[in-house]
């Protein structure tokens, strides 16, 4: 069967790659062509994921989930009329630049058999999302003030200060954090 790729570099660790591409409950966010997506089974480095896509019918399908840690997420169709039979999202790289290449193997005219879902696992187009998804996650400064490393040297806690206020990065989520107006006194004298 023939397989399609596309690569991107990202400015960001393969932990928090690893970490998106993982977190099948969130698929649905950001994978073009996916309403619904969930766990059904993990193990270890095994899971099995279910995505149901936007057609008429609601169709949806299982995959089997292999993952090596922040190198490699392997998905492969576990039956149904989908016609991919396996998509593999590598990592390269290290510190806080890595290229991220998705590899879609199955037919790729099969839109007359799941009228339009022509375009799930686009390759372009998934790395495209991934990449948007990812930049939810990234700072907006290029250098924080101060970041904390855990011991696998993935930052758990970035601090930057910047126009809106004080960003904090913990674990992947942003907070703005603001200075509260200055009260004024109320009748005080000096």
């Amino acid at each position: 069967m023939p397989t399609r790729r596309s690569s991107a570099t990202v400015a960001c660790d393969a932990g928090l790659i690893y970490d998106v591409l993982t977190d099948y409950e969130s698929y649905a966010e950001w994978l073009p062509l996916v309403v619904q997506s969930k766990t059904l089974a993990r193990e270890g480095d095994l899971a099995i994921a279910e995505f149901e896509l936007a057609t008429r019918q609601k169709d949806k399908f299982d995959f089997e989930c292999i993952h090596t840690r922040n190198k490699m997420v392997l998905w492969r169709t576990l039956g149904g009329r989908l016609p991919i039979a396996q998509a593999e999202w590598t990592i390269t790289g290290s510190g806080n630049s890595c290229e991220v290449t998705l590899a879609v193997t199955g037919r790729f005219h099969w839109g007359q058999f799941l009228p339009g879902v022509s375009g799930f696992l686009n390759p372009k187009q998934c790395i495209k999302a991934l990449q948007s998804q990812l930049s939810t996650f990234m700072p907006e400064t290029s250098t924080p003030d101060i970041a904390i490393r855990n011991e696998a040297g993935e930052r758990i806690l970035e601090l930057a200060e910047t126009e809106d206020g004080i960003i904090c990065w913990i674990r992947g989520k942003k907070y703005i954090l603001q200075p509260e107006p200055e009260a004024r006194s109320g009748g005080a004298s000096q």
